[in-house]
């Protein structure tokens, strides 16, 4: 299993193989260990493979499904067929200005079915790669996003009030 996650002492992202009996994360940058959550980790004696019930990083138990496709790439892809289709467009090029927008969107399918998924843990944006997936998982979920953008939210504020009456 592959773990991207954010360092809690220097605040860099850092990924690191995890195996199914280590106890702890290293982060490459500051050298500083992060003890990993076993509970959460449940093996599957029938495929071999460990599967997640949980954060390990930060011990929430919400986590998403998404690609794992870089979000600037694919709005890169977008946007210059969206220019190249508007030029053909200004020339009078109907039918290369549609065969552009059918290319994109070709394209945009093709990525879409050959990029493999991740887990993503709402709360610290830990990345699990590399793991198969538990049926309670789902894709992402406003709701439960916008809890945790404002709960972190309300830490901030408490902490800026506390460093202000110091």
């Amino acid at each position: 299993m592959n773990v991207t996650f954010s360092c809690s002492h220097c605040q860099r992202a850092t990924r690191e193989q995890c195996a199914p009996d280590q106890q702890h994360v290293t982060c490459r940058h500051c050298d500083q260990d992060q003890p990993i959550r076993r509970s959460a980790l449940v093996h599957d004696d029938e495929q071999s493979q460990s599967c997640l019930s949980g954060c390990l990083v930060c011990h929430s138990d919400e986590l998403f499904i998404r690609k794992d496709f870089s979000q600037r790439l694919g709005l890169l892809i977008i946007i210059s067929g969206f220019v190249a289709s508007s030029i053909a467009w200004y020339f009078y090029l109907t039918n290369l200005s549609y065969g552009i927008l059918l290319a994109t969107a070709l394209v945009d399918v093709l990525l879409y079915q050959l990029v493999g998924n991740l887990l993503q843990c709402y709360r610290c944006h830990s990345e699990y790669r590399g793991i198969s997936m538990i049926t309670g998982q789902e894709g992402f979920d406003l709701v439960i996003h916008e809890r945790y953008r404002q709960q972190e939210a309300r830490l901030q504020q408490a902490a800026s009030r506390e460093q202000g009456d110091i």
